[in-house]
């Protein structure tokens, strides 16, 4: 019954999601008296890597065109892999789009803000990351007041509406599990907004996949943060499937691995992502994929895995920040 009333929930196919699992062999290897590592190829999903943003959009959007809205609005940090996601998207559904963006404009535009520059959508600059939603606020204001139907997505679309996008991708990991004949032990995932976990350890309980256990290294907030919106971003998916709420005791999110902060590699990432691309020819990035690996390592070699252990890292993709 939770299954048959999930999947009633609109969703806008955007692109094929089944992405492929790997093996981490020459990286197990490598990192002694490990588990045996796996990864889940979300950097494999669409062009310019949408990463794992598309998954949430895909649930968003269609919110969006159910309700007729001719305007997307959305927030992030100047090179927001979410935003420049969402306009890109937007364009393809002939939407128009409204980006609020945080920071200094860059004195050379690049990477994800030269290419929604390219896109034409409106930009907004803020100051501080807690102007953005009274900047998507105020633009959603202008949006009614000229006729038109805004439609808001929230920072990394992590709320009810999006974060369906993974417990669609907890019942793609049964799948692959299946046919690949083993099951996973633990998933180590990067976790900031709270959507991609939060719809992980949903996903998990709908799907009867209760063994798993989901880490989630923070890119840049405490652990306490981080499970307060991974529960807001969950807990209405639980209520409407008929299951109880998830309490914040039953997530786990390790914060030793932020550094100083959002975006800003460390000695750790740095090592991390170096061993990546070195063993396995895989690129991660600064901002979540290399802080998360290098969370998934550090607990490698604290020995938080058993040597039977089977672990999934799963890259969320990002890696036009690299550039």
């Amino acid at each position: 019954m939770h299954t048959r009333r999930f999947y009633q929930i609109p969703r806008l196919s955007l692109a094929p999601l089944e992405t492929p699992i790997e093996p981490l062999s020459r990286l197990s290897a490598s990192l002694t008296g490990t588990a045996s590592l796996f990864i889940k190829r979300d950097d494999f999903i669409g062009p310019l890597v949408w990463g794992n943003k598309l998954r949430k959009l895909e649930y968003s959007l269609a919110r969006a065109k159910e309700l007729k809205a001719d305007t997307i609005i959305t927030c992030g940090a100047v090179q927001s892999n979410h935003a420049r996601t969402t306009a890109m998207v937007a364009r393809r559904i002939g939407l128009k789009c409204v980006l609020v963006l945080n920071g200094e404009e860059p004195a050379e535009p690049r990477r994800n803000y030269l290419i929604s520059r390219l896109m034409g959508v409106e930009i907004r600059l803020v100051p501080t990351r807690s102007d953005r939603e009274p900047g998507m606020n105020r633009a959603a204001e202008e949006v009614r007041a000229g006729g038109g139907k805004p439609f808001i997505i929230p920072l990394g679309a992590s709320d009810e509406i999006g974060t369906p996008g993974f417990v669609n991708a907890m019942f793609e990991i049964k799948s692959q599990q299946e046919s690949m004949g083993l099951r996973f032990s633990h998933i180590v995932v990067s976790t900031s907004s709270g959507g991609t976990q939060g719809g992980l350890e949903a996903g998990k309980r709908i799907a009867g996949m209760h063994d798993i256990k989901i880490i989630g290294i923070s890119a840049d907030d405490s652990s306490e943060e981080i499970i307060i919106r991974a529960l807001s971003a969950a807990n209405p998916i639980m209520e409407y499937t008929g299951l109880a709420p998830i309490a914040a005791g039953e997530l786990t999110v390790e914060d030793g691995y932020t550094g100083p902060g959002y975006g800003i590699p460390t000695p750790e990432s740095d090592r991390a992502a170096g061993l990546f691309l070195e063993h396995e020819g895989i690129l991660l990035d600064s901002t979540y994929t290399g802080k998360a690996a290098a969370g998934l390592i550090g607990l490698i070699e604290s020995g938080r895995f058993k040597k039977n252990d089977r672990v999934l890292f799963w890259h969320t993709g990002g890696l036009v920040n690299l550039f």
